[in-house]
């Protein structure tokens, strides 16, 4: 009988078995699963601190849903299967045991579920607007319209490349959209970026512009200007106009603006449906007969620059004319009015008192102002010449001419302009630049490829950005954007309110009040989504997560799940629960059946007469070593 045993141990089989006996007790282990947990937990508090710094997203990719943490998961749910493999055949005080291993490996069951089933997306819905699509997080899109008669097509992008954190190339393969001969397709992909624009020489409308800075100890940044336009540089505005011909160019140059001083103007009466016009210097401090009326008109003051002061009296605040008005006086058989009359703002009276004369108008007109608007201006001519002009509160101070890239001294203390570029066909156009480190609130980014049979060019959209082209003068509209899935029902947001902290502006709420159509039945069902208070409808949940405010309108995002793997966890949850319990009753159910160590002690002993234990030698039997049949 010995020998038969021997040899059955030694057959290929019996020793395949003992080797796959002792991998599922190794694989099972306590020692193994400690590990692991070691190890997870480790990976755990890592992905904390690194989400502090780095934004939860980038936590997500970097930890949870990389190859090693789920390498990980999957090691731990072979170890709990192999725990529960080597107890077979379960008895009853292994029940808790496997129903605490079933329910981890019921969690990550549903882990696996919400991985590659669960939908995850956003909405954003300004007041009184109605969607029935929402973009998803899980997958990204390439749209292009064709302008000229609305047809769209969508390219759906690479997971693998547009959800990285490190700028990729798009394979040959990836797929190209066509309209008629022009092809659009992806060439690269970038994490994060920002969009800067410049200005190049290449439009086929002309247009003049210049670039100008002002050399100080502030060191002000270059600035574009546009022919007709103003801008600021530092704090000094700067404008730009191009003169048609030599002869305005010389008048300019020469020309000395009016001031304030030079009293000029004409004053305008109206009275019973007659006009009367006189020169300003003609009816100041001097009585004027309006016809054969009985009426007369006199200016009793100018002011160039008239402003009403905190009395709400009029007084004069340069002589600058920069609000020139007059004080008026009427004065007619009944009675006389005084009143004033701003040359800016003609339907503007300001009257003393009760009004004594009736149906009669006063209007002021004041010669425009012609020196510059403002302290630098600079004049371009056709032939491309370039001189600035200096002023001050409307005088002209100096001109002179400029030279590209060189300094020239302005009227401004310890300060220098210079004119760094020209251009006669400009245009601004935009590009896109990478980001690195990748930031929190990111702006991923990709470059698309339009092509026909004889041009190819490229052109970068930035995320959830619109962009036009045009190739051949085929007009383009493109965007990039998360694919967009159908709700199912259309979501109509009729109020958003924002909730703050008392006496500050910090917000503590947000409030989505929205109603929801079935399309089906018409059916509508109001309802109030606000943080930690989810709305369900349609096999979706409706989660309210931030707002923006863009162009004076509020927008309501709205974060929109789907995930069928959260009942799965949740069972898994409360199996896991129940076993531990289970195992804890039966634990101290065996321990309430051990002997107490008295009445252990005296199974060992025996009990004298006396009632003392007395020990007892026990003789050892020789032990036979001949085989037991």
């Amino acid at each position: 009988m010995n020998v038969e045993l021997n040899v059955l141990e030694s057959t290929p089989a019996a020793s395949q078995g003992k080797r796959v006996d002792r991998v599922l007790h190794t694989v099972g282990s306590l020692w193994f699963a400690a590990v692991l947990l070691m190890l997870l937990s480790l990976a755990l508090a890592c992905a904390t601190v690194f989400e502090s710094s780095y934004g939860a997203e980038r936590s997500l990719f970097t930890f949870y849903r990389s190859w090693w943490f789920t390498g990980s998961l999957a090691l731990l749910a072979i170890n709990v299967s192999a725990a529960i493999v080597v107890r077979f055949p379960i008895s009853k005080a292994q029940i808790g045991f496997v129903l605490t291993h079933a329910g981890i490996l019921l969690t990550l069951a549903g882990a696996v579920v919400t991985k590659y089933v669960a939908v995850d997306g956003q909405v954003g819905i300004a007041e009184e607007q109605t969607v029935d699509q929402f973009g998803s997080r899980d997958a990204e899109t390439l749209i292009a319209v064709d302008r000229r008669d609305g047809s769209r097509q969508t390219l759906e992008l690479d997971r693998s490349v547009v959800k990285g954190f490190s700028p990729r190339d798009f394979s040959k393969d990836s797929g190209e959209l066509s309209f008629g001969g022009v092809r659009v397709g992806v060439n690269r992909y970038l994490p994060d970026s920002e969009h800067h624009d410049h200005m190049v020489n290449d439009n086929p409308v002309p247009r003049p512009a210049i670039q100008v800075s002002l050399e100080s100890d502030m060191r002000a940044q270059p600035e574009w200007i546009f022919a007709g336009g103003t801008v600021r540089v530092g704090l000094t505005q700067i404008a730009f106009r191009v003169v048609p011909d030599q002869t305005e160019l010389d008048r300019l140059l020469s020309e000395k603006p009016v001031a304030g001083s030079e009293k000029t103007g004409m004053v305008k009466v109206t009275h019973a449906g007659a006009d009367y016009s006189f020169p300003l210097p003609d009816c100041l401090s001097k009585s004027v007969p309006l016809g054969e009326s009985g009426f007369t008109m006199k200016v009793l003051r100018y002011f160039p620059h008239a402003t009403v002061g905190g009395d709400s009296k009029v007084v004069n605040s340069s002589p600058q004319p920069t609000n020139p008005a007059i004080e008026v006086e009427i004065v007619g058989p009944e009675g006389s009015d005084t009143w004033w009359a701003f040359s800016k703002f003609p339907d503007f009276k300001s009257i003393h008192g009760e009004s004594e004369v009736d149906d009669v108008g006063v209007t002021f007109v004041a010669p425009e102002n012609a020196g510059p608007k403002t302290p630098i201006e600079i004049l371009g001519t056709p032939d491309g010449r370039l001189f600035a002009r200096f002023s001050r509160g409307g005088q002209v101070v100096s001109s002179q001419p400029i030279e590209i890239g060189a300094d020239i001294e302005t009227h401004l203390p310890h300060t220098g302009l210079r004119v760094h570029q020209h251009f006669d066909h400009a245009r601004v156009a935009g590009d896109v630049e990478s980001v690195d480190p990748v930031r929190k609130e990111r702006v991923p980014a990709i470059e698309v490829r339009l092509a026909n049979e004889t041009t190819t060019d490229t052109m970068w959209l930035q995320k959830n950005k619109v962009s036009r082209a045009s190739v051949d003068g085929v007009p383009f509209e493109m965007i990039y954007s998360e694919s967009s899935i159908d709700l199912g029902f259309d979501l109509t947001l009729n109020k958003f309110e924002v909730g703050y902290y008392p006496g500050e502006s910090r917000p503590r709420s947000f409030t989505s009040y929205v109603t929801i159509t079935e399309r089906s039945t018409g059916a509508t069902h109001d309802r109030v989504i606000s943080m930690n208070n989810p709305t369900d409808f349609g096999g979706y949940t409706l989660y309210q997560s931030s707002y923006r405010m863009t162009g004076g309108q509020t927008i309501s995002f709205l974060s929109v799940a789907r995930d069928p793997g959260v009942p799965i966890v949740f069972a898994g949850y409360i199996a896991t629960i129940v076993g531990m319990i289970v195992v804890l009753i039966i634990r101290m159910k065996q321990r309430s059946q051990l002997p107490s160590p008295v009445a252990r002690d005296r199974s060992r002993t025996g009990a004298g007469a006396n009632g003392r234990g007395t020990a007892q030698p026990v003789a050892r039997q020789p032990v036979s070593s001949s085989p037991r049949s």
